[in-house]
């Protein structure tokens, strides 16, 4: 029974180490504003709320800087299809990776 609630805890330790993501900011947001204009602070921070709670249901998070927004680009579109969100909220969370797949940690 030890062994057992052991490996529970083990399971439960590891799967709360997830990847950490960066706080959004007016400096990304900033960064961006020629890429999407009239971007706000909001709707980064709306993206990065959708992307914690979707994405993570069936896979880990992957860092948004660990992928270029090519590839960004190319992801979450049939990823979205699957989670079957609104193109309005894909449009949130593509916009949070793209935004902070250039944030600097």
């Amino acid at each position: 029974m030890k062994k057992i609630i052991g490996i529970v805890l083990v399971m439960v330790t590891v799967s709360a180490c997830g990847v950490k993501l960066l706080m959004p900011s007016e400096q990304d947001v900033t960064r961006v504003s020629d890429k999407f204009p009239g971007y706000t602070l909001s709707e980064l921070s709306q993206g990065k709320t959708l992307y914690e709670e979707n994405c993570k249901k069936c896979h880990g998070l992957k860092a948004p800087e660990k992928l270029s927004e090519e590839k960004w680009r190319k992801i979450v579109p049939p990823m979205a299809k699957k989670a079957k969100i609104s193109a309005g909220e894909e449009e949130l969370i593509l916009k949070y990776l793209i935004t902070m797949s250039g944030a600097q940690r």
